[in-house]
């Protein structure tokens, strides 16, 4: 019991005795002195005094208890109504926070991502410059449009994602919608982690706000990558799930129904048993000290409920955690209008076929066919500095990952003359890919080229003294660098 309760309960008790005390001392003045009469007896005057202090001492207690019930219950709920204010305040500003906060982490990846578009503008216009009636001048010019249209989404996702704004429930197609934010997850979590997209083969329409959807997408993939240190693998779905009573952890106000399910798994260390119950409290957290805000998950649950819908999750120490999301599901009373942004993430076009009889550039010397290892993960840039390399006469081996030029080293006959490499991909990276084929032909020359800084790709394992081709370059920077590392 509260100190205010119990003081409460004392003046309750107070006055109940004093009230006793005092009403047996006037039937006790009464009986003593007979009826009450002014005129006649002195003591009649005292029996009347003694009636008005019981009444000026009633009500003096009466107010007093209305004061303090006053206090006690009908400022405690002004109160409540200014905290709920306060609280609801706060999380409006801790979701814009943690949305702010998530664009901070993507700064970065978004420069890489930019400069790899503004490398594929810059070099395919190049290209058309150099040489506008080549047969590939349509393609170059599509290539172009393409990286222009990647990067104008990129712009009006971050635009959308940073502001503060009041939610607003839209019919998704859940399949495309997490497509399109595929491309910023795979950035977050960086290259250690690989990212699997497992889409339903059928189309699931919800109601939700994309922009929080895709918070929810983002802070779950952030607390995956943070679960995995040395590396693993995220696995988002998407399905049809038949949800009944006392199953999934589903409220017993939400109905028994198929819903839309949306998971999300890792290969983490998984979360202890006596603290999954706790997970979606404000502020808990099962990260280190400083690394931490425990807000990620707590906003994840408000968001998912006022989409309508509802969060389990299952986790096992040392194999990992799997968040589930159910939303339910929305009939489609019109034709889902096409998102212009979905069709800038649409796959990328496969590597352009090389051209044998490709026109060198004017003033070039014959030279002896020399052979390129080429590798990068982005196709649009690989066959931008593929098409480039064999206007010169050389012979380029393309591979779009390390594993790939690892075998494709390994397995051709010829010495290879130059690794021409990506510093960041996916699995192996080009300082680890750098090491392998050294080994597999010593002599190789190398040449490394990335959208980060020297300083970066050094932290990446790229000998500071190596030689490196920043993003975004032109043809002419690629043709200048290889020349002079060929020639050296």
């Amino acid at each position: 019991m509260s100190l205010k309760n119990k003081i409460l309960l004392i003046l309750i008790i107070a006055s109940i005795i004093a009230a006793i005390v005092t009403g047996v001392v006037l039937i006790f003045l009464i009986q003593l002195h007979g009826q009450v009469s002014f005129a006649e007896n002195r003591g009649s005057v005292l029996t009347a005094f003694a009636v008005a202090v019981y009444l000026i001492g009633g009500l003096l207690i009466l107010g007093l208890l209305a004061s303090l019930l006053n206090k006690m219950v009908v400022m405690p709920a002004v109160e409540r109504e200014t905290l709920e204010n306060e609280r609801e305040m706060l999380t409006e500003q801790l979701h814009h926070s943690q949305k702010m906060e998530a664009v901070g982490r993507l700064a970065g990846s978004i420069a890489h991502d930019f400069n790899n578009l503004l490398t594929i503008i810059d070099g395919y216009s190049s290209l058309i410059i150099a040489d506008p009636e080549s047969e590939e001048t349509g393609q170059n010019a599509q290539e172009v449009v393409e990286a222009a249209r990647k990067a104008s989404f990129i712009t009006r996702k971050l635009l959308s994602f940073s502001h503060k704004e009041q939610p607003e429930p839209v019919i998704l197609d859940l399949n495309t919608t997490l497509a399109d934010t595929d491309k910023m997850l795979s950035r977050l979590i960086g290259e250690k982690i690989q990212l699997i997209t497992r889409f339903s083969q059928e189309t699931i329409h919800v109601k939700a706000d994309p922009v929080q959807l895709g918070q929810v997408l983002m802070n779950l993939a952030v607390n995956a990558r943070d679960a995995m240190p040395h590396g693993g693998r995220i696995t988002v779905k998407t399905d049809l799930q038949e949800v009944s009573d006392g199953e999934h952890h589903k409220p017993d106000e939400f109905p028994a129904e198929t819903y839309a399910m949306i998971s999300v798994r890792d290969t983490g260390e998984g979360i202890d048993p006596d603290k999954i119950d706790q997970i979606f409290e404000p502020f808990f957290t099962t990260k280190a000290s400083g690394k931490g805000t425990g807000l990620g998950l707590s906003i994840i649950k408000t968001i998912v409920k006022q989409t309508g819908g509802f969060i389990d999750l299952s986790s096992k120490l040392g194999g990992g955690t799997t968040f589930m999301i159910y939303l339910p599901l929305a009939e489609l009373e019109q034709e889902v209008p096409s998102d212009e942004e979905a069709v800038a993430e649409a796959p990328a076009q496969a590597d352009p076929e090389p051209v044998a009889e490709s026109k060198p550039d004017k003033g070039a010397k014959k030279q002896a066919t020399q052979i390129i290892l080429l590798v990068e993960d982005d196709p649009m840039i690989r066959g931008l500095v593929a098409q480039t390399l064999e206007a010169q006469k050389y012979k380029v081996l393309a591979a779009d990952d390390g594993w790939e030029a690892v075998q494709l080293a390994r397995k051709y006959g010829e010495p290879i003359d130059l690794l021409f490499t990506d510093v960041v991909m996916p699995g192996l990276g080009g300082a680890e890919l750098a090491v392998a084929v050294r080994e597999l032909h010593p002599g190789i020359k190398e040449l490394f080229m990335s959208g980060y800084s020297r300083s970066q790709v050094t932290e990446e394992g790229v000998p500071p003294e190596a030689a490196l081709l920043e993003k975004p370059f032109t043809p002419d920077k690629v043709v200048a660098m290889v020349k002079e590392l060929l020639t050296s």
